[in-house]
């Protein structure tokens, strides 16, 4: 490296350079265009209808969802998303803006950490590895709970390991609080998985495996942020705990018997596509070198395998869960590759990088052929996934011009602005996306055209996006939902109905009903509920119809006799 100048990244005049370009692209890729896709069910129109109902009742202990206790999850993300539309109002903007947030800041704490580890430019490039990961962007630009525990939790593993490793233990207050952040997100897990990282990171440098980490003070501060809220909430539900923790946690962890099962090998594809298309070096990035030779490299291989076999070994699976170990694997690649660039933006004439290069070409190519000349059977899978697009075509293109290029042009800025395009054409995705999965414009057709003593019913269906659009909570035909406890809680709520014949005393008697229904189910809709049906919209698999009830329709043809007939013309006329 040259010495200490304005354009040197090492110097102080050069880091804030390296941060202000890191900020434009994250604010590129996490908030440009955040709120033109719809929210999307259920998970979008779940936390999103979750927070609208946390302002109307004005209750931010317990949340609630269609007016019933909602205890899956605790409220953090709730509350930032409440905030949210408290200040910018209800809108698809503000329901998303705590997510794109968190993954901005899990962007800064990579750059962070590489910084410390490596220098400011290794940082930097490690940073954007992660900020360009498909997964990373597509999760970032949607309101889940899962990137604010991406980040609480990355937090909390980078700040406790830089205490341990650099015996700087002012900064495990602070790794704990981000724990505790995290619990308060999605539960204890966040304390699990740091606990099972850190004694990875003790053991491998040697020193006691429990007593390096486990600080009482910084624990009992980490208990005195996020068990209030549970204690709270189990004084007016004592049968918290259990749901909670052993149906919800262990349940989902240790059996197959509440959701989402998956095989073994689940998460391979999962972290490959997530990070695409920096997936395509990993094999060199983990073979390259011996990890013991760097004990930094070692703690992060570390991180993200506990984090990938942690969540293989559940029964349970979905494949958000897998995003704490972008951070780690993100700073592997970049430090892999500014270490190969010797300092500098051009890479040296490494064999492993040039055979990885060739490969992801060739697999690139390859696709790009399939795609421009696909089978019969390959035509129809596209055709079902929505992938015969422009978007599509030019996303397969840079996927192979990208690694192509960089054989010949032997730069970092190639991979970067490669990965940088494929990162924005996620935002044509997931508008493309949201077009069949959000209930948006259901919603909206609903509140333009609602009237007082007017109804929202689910018939064997519900959706959440339809409530936080339309601003009306659902009437149920009963089945078994995601609402099931909360009923349980409040076994005397009136919004769902255990026969037809009780959905249809309560429709006629409101002048409009509006029923959310699949398609298949409306011949028995209009058995069980006799009258007029009008279709309005229709989302993938689902519709929505407006049924006339009686005092409406006994307005209408009074309104019809009150016009006077039109005398026929005469051939004297």
């Amino acid at each position: 490296m040259t010495g200490p100048t304005a354009a040197n990244p090492e110097s102080p005049k050069g880091r804030p350079l390296y941060l202000g370009a890191l900020l434009l692209v994250g604010l590129l890729l996490f908030f440009w265009r955040l709120g033109v896709p719809g929210l999307m069910d259920p998970d979008e129109g779940r936390y999103a209808e979750i927070a609208r109902e946390m302002l109307l009742l004005k209750d931010w202990l317990i949340p609630h969802l269609n007016l019933l206790p909602y205890l899956e999850k605790p409220p953090l993300v709730y509350w930032l998303t409440a905030l949210s539309f408290q200040v910018l109002g209800l809108s698809e903007f503000a329901a998303r803006l705590p997510s794109a947030l968190c993954a901005l800041g899990g962007v800064i704490l990579a750059y962070g950490l590489g910084r410390v580890f490596w220098g400011a430019a290794a940082g930097l490039l490690s940073a954007l590895v992660l900020a360009t990961c498909g997964g990373y962007v597509v999760m970032g630009r949607l309101l889940t709970l899962d990137m604010a525990l991406s980040l609480f939790l990355d937090l909390g593993v980078g700040l406790g390991y830089l205490a341990l490793s650099r015996e700087r233990r002012g900064l495990w207050p602070w790794a704990y609080l981000a724990l505790a952040l995290g619990i308060l997100t999605k539960g204890p897990v966040a304390l699990v998985l740091a606990a099972i990282i850190w004694t990875g990171a003790a053991w491998s440098q040697g020193r006691p495996l429990f007593r390096s980490w486990l600080r009482p003070w910084s624990l009992a501060l980490l208990v005195a942020v996020s068990l209030p809220w549970f204690l709270a909430v189990m004084g007016r539900y004592p049968d918290f705990f259990r749901f909670f923790i052993l149906e919800q946690h262990l349940g989902r962890y240790l059996t197959a018997a509440i959701h989402h099962h998956q095989p073994f090998w689940y998460y391979l594809p999962i972290l490959l596509v997530f990070l695409l298309p920096w997936s395509f070096l990993l094999p060199w990035v983990l073979g390259r070198e011996k990890p013991w030779a760097d004990r930094d490299r070692l703690f992060l291989l570390i991180w993200a395998a506990v984090i990938f076999l942690f969540y293989t070994l559940s029964r349970g699976k979905l494949s958000p869960y897998i995003l704490p170990a972008l951070l780690p694997l993100a700073l592997l690649v970049g430090h892999s590759l500014w270490d190969l660039a010797a300092g500098g933006w051009r890479l040296s004439a490494s064999r492993g990088l040039r055979l990885t290069l060739g490969i992801w070409a060739l697999l690139g190519w390859v696709a790009l052929g399939l795609y421009l000349w696909p089978s019969a059977s390959l035509t129809s899978l596209l055709l079902q996934g929505g992938l015969v697009a422009p978007g599509t075509l030019l996303g397969v293109l840079v996927l192979a011009l990208t690694p192509t290029i960089a054989l010949v042009w032997r730069r970092l800025e190639v991979l970067l602005a490669g990965a940088l395009v494929l990162s924005l054409l996620v935002f044509w995705g997931m508008e493309r996306v949201s077009q069949q999965r959000s209930p948006r414009e259901m919603g909206l057709m609903v509140k333009s055209q609602w009237q007082p003593g007017a109804g929202l019913g689910g018939y064997y269906l519900y959706s959440q996006g339809l409530s936080f659009y339309s601003g009306q909570i659902m009437h149920i035909l009963e089945f078994s939902t995601e609402l099931d406890y909360g009923r349980k809680l409040a076994p005397h709520n009136p919004l769902f109905f255990r026969t037809p014949q009780e959905m249809a005393a309560w429709a006629k008697s409101r002048p409009v009903v509006f029923f959310f229904l699949k398609p298949k189910s409306l011949g028995f809709l209009e058995r069980d509920v006799p009258g007029k049906f009008h279709f309005l919209a229709r989302q993938k698999n689902s519709i929505l119809v407006r049924y006339d009830g009686p005092s409406q329709h006994a307005r209408e043809d009074a309104g019809k006799k009150l016009i006077p007939a039109t005398p026929p013309r005469t051939a004297g006329h």
